[in-house]
């Protein structure tokens, strides 16, 4: 059984955008920007926290380890792992 022909989105109705020869669809530039914010934050975040916690190496860990997504996400959630696991928790 097919979903009413309202409910199906073809490809020609989803907006798009294009920027210097590149066609990038509306959701994809939505979730961009989510993961943009999010990496920010987080940096943010773990400088605070370093901070917070009197640790000399505040600015490495809040400027580094967004820096680690190049990696992969998985390394990044790693190394927010290992900094929970590292921080003093006075």
């Amino acid at each position: 059984m097919s979903p009413p022909p309202s409910l199906v989105t073809s490809f020609a109705q989803i907006p798009m955008y294009q920027f210097s020869g590149v066609t990038v669809a509306r959701y994809e530039l939505v979730l961009l920007a989510t993961f943009l914010v999010l990496w920010a934050t987080l940096g943010r975040w773990l400088y605070n926290d370093a901070k917070a916690r009197g640790s000399e190496w505040a600015w490495q860990w809040g400027f580094g380890t967004p820096l680690t997504v190049i990696a992969g996400i998985d390394v990044l959630l790693l190394v927010v792992v290992i900094y929970l696991l590292l921080r003093n928790s006075d």
